[in-house]
């Protein structure tokens, strides 16, 4: 045991001196996924943000990883407890994988880790439709990503800028390239009438109806970002009003291009669209 953690220690120091500064990332609702591009992410080693329960055990064994690998990068033992809110070093690799669940597409998980389509079609070559996929199948993530926003700061992650989720149900679209057209929203199905809360507190700034997404509110938040609500029944609101985080603001609807009740959310930022679930609790 301690001839292999004098290798596993060896080779941790090979890493961290030997590559690039790791790229942060965290768990997304459908795994791990990369959240900040600001550097390479074909790191060797990235940065892990421990959520509540996480344990060192589970940590490995969702990005395959060795145990003790991943306590010798962080100077751990097998009796160390780790805590909410605390970054872990863990191994990358120069490639990532995604292995699909039930009712994944290519436009999702484009989505989810903010690559085209074409991307994902060219170096999985086996795809000839991007709406058909195998559960089970894995999907290959380039590691190289073009982001086209970098001039945009986005805002804060903090706890104060994170979103309620409006209203609960299935996520029949994610955020990311669709069909040829982008996606700027997440579309959330639910039973025509249900209740559409504020995800946070501020000014209502649009009510009345847009082209393709039908009724619509939009409301302007403190720290900059606005939250649009598309394809309502009704709206209960009206512009110029303040409006308290979970307060009911619409109800979900089928107005404007959509082929069943569903809310159509979107973050908006500078000019710019977010991927909602970023920035959702």
């Amino acid at each position: 045991m301690a001839k292999r953690t004098t290798i596993l220690v060896l080779l941790v120091t090979l890493v961290l001196t030997s590559w690039p500064l790791p790229v942060s990332a965290g768990w997304s609702r459908d795994g791990f996924a990369p959240c900040m591009l600001s550097v390479a992410s074909d790191s060797l080693v990235r940065k892990y943000l421990v959520q509540k329960g996480d344990t060192v055990w589970d940590i490995a064994r969702a990005i395959n990883a060795d145990v003790d690998m991943v306590l010798a990068m962080n100077n751990l033992t097998r009796n160390s407890v780790i805590l909410e809110g605390q970054y872990l070093d863990i191994p990358g690799d120069r490639q990532r994988l995604y292995r699909v669940k039930s009712g994944d597409s290519l436009w999702k998980i484009a989505g989810m880790y903010q690559v085209d389509v074409s991307q994902l079609m060219a170096i999985n070559s086996e795809i000839k439709d991007p709406s058909k996929l195998l559960i089970g199948q894995v999907i290959n993530i380039p590691s190289q990503v073009s982001v086209t926003t970098a001039a945009v700061s986005p805002p804060s992650r903090s706890i104060t800028s994170l979103f309620a989720w409006p209203v609960f149900g299935q996520i029949t679209s994610g955020y990311g390239w669709r069909k040829g057209e982008f996606h700027h929203g997440l579309d959330i199905a639910c039973p025509l009438g249900t209740p559409i809360r504020a995800a946070q507190a501020g000014k209502v700034t649009f009510v009345g109806t847009r082209s393709v997404y039908g009724k619509t509110v939009v409301i302007e938040h403190a720290n900059g970002t606005e939250t649009l609500y598309a394809h309502t029944s009704k709206n209960m609101v009206r512009k110029g009003q303040q409006v308290k985080k979970g307060q009911v603001i619409a109800l979900v609807g089928v107005t404007g291009r959509t082929t069943g009740p569903h809310l159509h959310f979107q973050v908006n930022f500078k000019d710019q669209t977010l991927n909602p679930v970023d920035y959702l609790r």
